[in-house]
């Protein structure tokens, strides 16, 4: 997966970012967890934007797209959620939020949230117009 810093927040890395002092604890479980969606293999292109301690994944390179996967970790805790696809969604912006407390379950848990919420539809991360159709 092509997962890299979102164009607005240029000025560190992730992996810098989660280095941080301040964050160090936190970075112990979100650097492996970065690099193993990394060498995960998805033809995907994410962006992430970290708030907080949180990292967003993101379908396009701008804050201004939907935040649609969110995690954190610390020690063996995990935070994941994803925004729900609005035909399915209660209300607008209504979002799924799990706790998970092994790496493994939760990097299974990303993936599962990033097809979820449908904010890597196949049109989308192709660059193909959704009207579009394949000859």
């Amino acid at each position: 997966m092509k997962l890299v810093r979102c164009k607005d927040q240029p000025r560190e890395t992730l992996e810098q970012f989660y280095a941080d002092q301040e964050l160090a604890s936190i970075g112990l479980c979100m650097i492996p967890l970065i690099e193993r969606l990394r060498a995960h293999p998805d033809e995907r292109a994410v962006w992430g934007l970290t708030s907080h301690a949180h990292l967003v994944l993101l379908s396009a390179d701008t804050y201004k797209s939907p935040w649609y996967v969110r995690f954190c970790g610390m020690g063996k805790w995990y935070q994941i959620d994803y925004l729900m696809p609005e035909r399915l969604a209660p209300w607008p912006g209504a979002r799924v939020t799990a706790e998970a407390h092994s790496q493994d379950t939760a990097f299974q848990m990303i993936l599962q949230a990033m097809e979820l919420s449908e904010g890597w539809h196949p049109d989308t991360w192709l660059n193909i117009p959704a009207s579009s159709t394949v000859q």
